[in-house]
């Protein structure tokens, strides 16, 4: 499994596109996983598809444009509807793609939806690619914490997929207080490493190998 953590969907600027033309083919099908969103912004299959529908939805051309940097097609761009699928369905277009993409948004709630899919094993078990910004980051790493803001009041650790365990992440980083402070937190309480990705930065997993991209630092217990 090959694994990319963002910030934002700027995956295809140069401080990293440089080396993801190795790995991202324009050959390749990619399944969008937009799980993430909040209850209140999106209720019902329209809402749903006025958010993300190919023709003027209003986060799609945002979430497609850098994999048209790749040359890939929108045609081989698929979204897993989550008032239109089911576990059967949405299970057949990440078996049938080579990247799995999970959309920024809420962590948490993408969780609770992968688990209602009953999609855990299917994503842990993905041979292919994984990319992720913000929320679709952070789900990657098998526990993540929330700094506080303005969607969570308070700091948590919570369960995500089990494909990375080795460190937490901080995605956004801004170097505030707040997010220093959580930092702190982890690397006392986990005694793990944690990378910051601050809006310009991502890193790459390849079997347990990580490289880091544009602006990304490491905190380590001393």
């Amino acid at each position: 499994m090959v694994n990319i953590l963002l910030s934002k969907y700027n995956f295809d600027e140069p401080w990293i596109s440089y080396r993801l033309k190795d790995i991202i083919s324009s050959s390749h099908k990619v399944a969008v996983i937009p799980f993430s969103f909040h209850d209140d912004w999106i209720k019902n299959e329209n809402q749903f598809n006025e958010a993300y529908n190919s023709s003027n939805g209003k986060y799609y051309d945002e979430i497609v444009k850098p994999f048209l940097f790749y040359g890939i097609e929108k045609e081989n761009i698929t979204f897993v509807n989550y008032f239109k699928d089911n576990a059967k369905s949405a299970k057949s277009i990440i078996e049938n793609s080579n990247i799995v993409f999970f959309t920024g948004g809420l962590p948490d709630k993408m969780m609770e939806r992968i688990h209602k899919f009953h999609l855990e094993e299917t994503l842990e078990n993905y041979r292919g690619i994984v990319i992720g910004s913000s929320a679709g980051a952070m789900v990657q790493l098998k526990e993540y914490h929330i700094s506080p803001d303005k969607d969570y009041p308070t700091f948590a650790y919570h369960k995500g997929l089990d494909m990375i365990k080795d460190f937490y992440i901080e995605v956004h980083y801004a170097d505030t207080g707040i997010q220093n402070h959580s930092i702190k937190k982890v690397l006392c309480e986990k005694r793990k490493s944690i990378y910051t990705i601050t809006n310009e930065g991502g890193i790459l997993v390849i079997d347990n190998n990580v490289e880091t991209f544009g602006d990304v630092d490491i905190y380590t217990i001393k």
